[in-house]
C-alpha cells in the first residue's frame, strides 16, 4: 500500500506515441472535461413553467372532467324524462278528447240541432249548410252529421250530397253514441285528400226525456293535429315533437309522412329518427331512445304510437331533447370557469415568478456554492432558510465545516512528516539493525511478507511495515516478542488471537483493518492495514493542545470509528490517543484491541483491570462491567487532552489516578484554553460525567453533538 509521499517516487511506464502513417491525419484527443454549469433550462425556470403548466393542467382537467360528467348527467335526465313522454302525452290527449267533447255535446244540445236532426233526409244542402256553419262555430276542421242508423248525412269538408249515404256504422266514435248516448272520440287519419291526423268528437242528438227519448242522429267534428298542437306538446315534454303518419293502404310497405312538427323536426327525417317510428309501426310499442343529429344539434328522442279508435297504430308521435339544451347551464358554468381558469392563470404567472425566485433562489446559491467546494474553495457563501432547503444549507454547512477541518488536519499532519518513504514518527528505514525477535527489516517474513521498517515497539510485540509480496500490497505486520518463562507467552498469543477475530468484525473507514493471524518460525504474528500516518499520541506531543478545527475533525472520526465498533458488539477498552493513527489524508483511524471485549465475555467470562489508567471510566477503575458509555468517557478524556493539551486527572500513581476517576471533578476546559466553545466544553464534561447513565447514550449520538459545534 502507497503512502503519501510513496506514490511521488513510484515508477511509471513510458509512454512512446507512435507517430501516424504518412498521408494520414491523427484526430486530436481531447480530456473530457465536466462541465459544472447548469444544463437545459435553469431551476427557476422549470419551477415558474411547471406552476403554471399545473395550474393549467388542473383548469384544464376540471373543465374537461366537468364536460364528461355533464354530458353524461344530461343524457341520464334526458333519458328519465322521455320515460314520461306516454304519460304526458295520454294527459294532453285525455284534456283535449274531454274539452272538445263537451263542445260538440253543448252543439248537439241545442234545440235548432235537434229540430235538424229531425228533417227528413231529402233535403242535403240543409244539412250541408248546417255543417258548414257548425264547423265555423267550433272552429273545426270538418263536421260530420250522422242520421241514426249511423248513415253520413253531410260533411263540412265535402261538396253537398258528395258521401252521403255512407255507411260508418262500425267506427267506434259513431258507434257509441248511437248505441250508448254518450260523447265518444279517437284519432283519425284522413289520407285520400288532405293528410292529416285530427282528434275526433262526437255525441249523440236526441228528443225527449226518459222513455220517450229518441235518437235523431250523431254530431261529430275533428280537430286536426296541427303545428300549433305539435307546440303545445313541445312545451309539455320540454323538447321537440313530431307527428308522423303511415300513408301506405292496409297490408302495403309502410310510408312514412311528417303531418306536423316542431320547426326543428320537419322533413326529411334522420335515420335514427326513421328507425324509432318504423319500430313503433311495426311493433307497436314504444321505442327505445335514439340519439340523433339535427342541423348541427344533438338530440335524444323516443317514439310512440297513437291510435285509433280500433286500437289499431295511425300514427307516431316523436318527442326529442335537445342535448346542447340540456347542457346549455353546464355550458355558461365551464364558460364562467374557463373565465375564472383564465384569470387565475394570467394571475398565477406573476404569483408563480416570484414563488420559483423564492425557491430557486437559495437552491441556485447551493449549486453554486457545491461548484465553487469542487473546485476547492471552501471559503463559499450559503444561503439561509427555512424547510427541506434550510436542511439542505445546514447540511452543506456542515460538510463545508467538515471539508475544512478535514483540510486543516491534513495540513497539520503534513508539517509533522519527518521525510519521504514513511510518515510514521517512530519508522526505521531498510536495512536498520535487527528490530527484535521472530523478525529483521530487510528480510522475508513467514515465507512472504518483506518487512520494509520498523513502525513501533512496545510491551507487547513489535510492528513493522511489510509487503506481501503474494498480493503486491503494504501490510502492517506485528510479531509476538519472546517473553521468558511461565504462562505469559501463551497470555499473548490467546490476546493476539482475540484482537484479531474482533477487528475482522469491523470494516469501517475509522477503524484499522486486520487481515491474517499465524505463526512461523516459533513467532506468532497478525496483519492488518498499513496505516501511513502517525498517532494521536505522537501529534499531541509535538503540538500540545491542537487546533480547535483539526482536533474536532479527529474527534468526529474518532467517534464514528467507536460507533461501528461498537455496532459490532464490541467494547474498545483502551481509547487513548496511542490507539489512534491519523493519515496524511486526514484520516482518523482506531487500532489495537488488545484489550477489547465483546459483551457476551463480560457477561461469562467477568472483567479484569485491564486498559491505561489515564482514559479509564470509573467503572473500568472498579473493574466493573464495560459497556458502550465506558468507551465515551475514555473518548472525553481523549477530547479533553487534545482540547487542552493535558489530561483531566494526573497523579504519581495509578492508584491516585483511578481515585480522581472516581471521585474527582474534572476543570472545565475553558479554564485552561478559554477560545473552547461553551458548547465543546459542555460536551467534553458530559462525557467525563462520573455515572454512565448522564453521558451521552452512544457514540453516534455524541458525533451527532460535536457536527452542531461550531469553532
Amino acid at each position: 500500500m502507497p503512502t503519501g509521499t510513496d506514490s511521488e517516487s513510484e515508477t511509471r511506464p513510458l509512454r512512446i506515441d507512435t507517430p501516424p502513417p504518412q498521408g494520414v491525419v491523427k484526430a486530436p484527443v481531447f480530456r473530457a472535461i465536466a462541465d459544472d454549469g447548469p444544463r437545459g433550462f435553469g431551476l427557476r425556470t422549470r419551477l415558474f413553467f411547471g406552476s403554471v403548466l399545473l395550474l393549467a393542467f388542473t383548469i384544464g382537467a376540471a373543465i374537461a372532467f366537468l364536460t364528461i360528467k355533464s354530458q353524461s348527467v344530461a343524457d341520464q335526465k334526458i333519458r328519465e324524462d322521455l320515460n314520461a313522454v306516454p304519460a304526458i302525452f295520454e294527459g294532453y290527449r285525455s284534456s283535449q278528447a274531454g274539452a272538445r267533447e263537451r263542445a260538440v255535446r253543448s252543439l248537439a244540445e241545442e234545440a235548432g240541432t235537434k229540430a235538424l236532426m229531425a228533417e227528413v233526409r231529402e233535403h242535403p244542402e240543409t244539412f250541408h249548410d248546417a255543417a258548414l256553419e257548425f264547423a265555423k262555430s267550433l272552429g273545426a276542421r270538418a263536421v260530420y252529421l250522422f242520421d241514426p242508423s249511423g248513415s253520413l248525412l253531410a260533411r263540412s269538408d265535402r261538396e253537398a250530397g258528395e258521401e252521403t249515404g255512407r255507411d260508418f256504422t262500425g267506427i267506434s266514435w259513431v258507434d257509441v253514441p248511437r248505441e250508448t248516448r254518450t260523447e265518444s272520440s279517437a284519432f283519425i287519419l284522413e289520407v285520400s285528400r288532405d293528410q292529416a291526423l285530427s282528434l275526433v268528437a262526437s255525441a249523440p242528438v236526441t228528443q225527449g226525456e226518459g222513455a220517450e227519448t229518441r235518437l235523431n242522429g250523431v254530431l261529430a267534428a275533428s280537430w286536426e293535429i296541427s303545428d300549433d298542437r305539435a307546440k303545445e306538446m313541445a312545451l309539455l315534454t320540454a323538447g321537440d315533437v313530431a307527428v308522423v303518419g303511415n300513408l301506405a293502404p292496409r297490408d302495403a310497405p309502410i310510408d312514412l309522412r311528417v303531418l306536423s312538427s316542431t320547426p326543428k323536426f320537419t322533413e326529411p327525417m334522420p335515420e335514427a329518427m326513421s328507425r324509432a317510428v318504423t319500430h313503433v309501426f311495426s311493433q307497436e310499442t314504444q321505442s327505445e331512445p335514439v340519439e340523433f343529429v339535427v342541423a348541427g344539434e344533438a338530440f335524444i328522442a323516443t317514439a310512440l304510437p297513437i291510435r285509433s279508435g280500433r286500437r289499431e297504430t295511425i300514427a307516431a308521435l316523436v318527442v326529442g331533447r335537445s342535448k346542447d339544451a340540456e347542457m346549455a347551464p353546464f355550458h355558461e358554468i365551464r364558460r364562467s370557469l374557463l373565465v375564472v381558469g383564465v384569470l387565475a392563470l394570467l394571475l398565477s404567472v406573476p404569483l408563480s415568478f416570484a414563488m420559483a425566485q423564492g425557491l430557486a433562489g437559495p437552491i441556485q446559491k447551493l449549486a453554486e456554492g457545491a461548484r465553487q467546494i469542487a473546485r476547492g474553495n471552501l471559503d463559499v457563501s450559503l444561503p439561509t432558510a427555512d424547510g427541506e432547503v434550510g436542511v439542505l444549507a445546514r447540511a452543506f454547512e456542515g460538510m463545508v465545516g467538515e471539508l475544512k477541518e478535514k483540510a486543516q488536519l491534513e495540513a497539520l499532519v503534513a508539517n509533522l512528516q519527518r521525510r519521504p518513504g514513511d510518515v510514521t514518527f517512530r519508522g526505521a528505514a531498510p536495512g536498520a539493525p535487527d528490530s527484535g525477535e521472530g523478525g529483521r527489516v530487510g528480510q522475508i517474513f513467514a515465507g512472504r511478507y518483506e518487512l520494509l521498517s520498523e513502525l513501533g515497539n512496545g510491551g507487547m510485540g513489535v510492528v513493522f511495515r511489510a509487503r506481501d509480496r503474494e498480493l503486491d500490497e503494504e501490510v502492517a505486520l506485528k510479531v509476538l516478542k519472546g517473553v521468558g518463562e511461565g504462562d505469559e507467552p501463551q497470555a499473548l498469543v490467546d490476546r493476539l488471537r482475540h484482537e484479531i477475530k474482533l477487528a475482522r468484525v469491523i470494516t469501517h473507514p475509522n477503524v484499522v483493518r486486520a487481515f491474517d493471524f499465524g505463526e512461523s518460525g516459533g513467532s506468532r504474528f497478525l496483519t492488518m492495514e498499513y496505516v501511513p500516518g502517525t498517532t494521536l499520541r505522537e501529534v499531541i506531543d509535538a503540538r500540545g493542545g491542537l487546533q480547535l478545527t483539526p482536533a474536532l475533525q479527529i474527534a468526529k472520526q474518532v467517534c464514528r470509528g467507536l460507533a461501528a465498533v461498537h455496532k459490532a458488539g464490541i467494547i474498545h477498552g483502551d481509547l487513548k490517543p496511542q490507539n489512534v493513527m491519523v493519515m496524511g489524508s486526514g484520516v482518523a483511524k482506531l487500532m489495537d484491541f488488545g484489550v477489547a471485549r465483546t459483551r457476551s465475555h463480560q457477561e461469562h467470562g467477568g472483567v479484569v483491570l485491564a486498559g491505561t489508567p489515564l482514559y479509564m471510566s470509573p467503572e473500568q477503575a472498579k473493574g466493573a462491567d464495560l459497556d458502550e458509555r465506558s468507551d465515551i468517557y475514555s473518548a472525553g478524556v481523549l477530547m479533553y487532552e487534545m482540547f487542552t493539551g493535558q489530561c483531566p486527572f494526573r497523579g504519581r500513581e495509578v492508584t491516585e489516578i483511578l481515585q480522581m476517576h472516581l471521585n474527582d471533578q474534572p476543570a472545565d476546559p475553558r479554564m485552561l484554553r478559554p477560545e473552547i466553545p461553551a458548547a465543546l466544553s459542555e460536551i467534553i464534561l458530559a462525557c467525563l460525567a462520573k455515572h454512565r447513565a448522564q453521558r451521552p447514550a452512544s457514540a453516534t449520538d455524541l458525533d451527532r453533538w460535536l457536527m452542531r459545534v461550531r469553532v
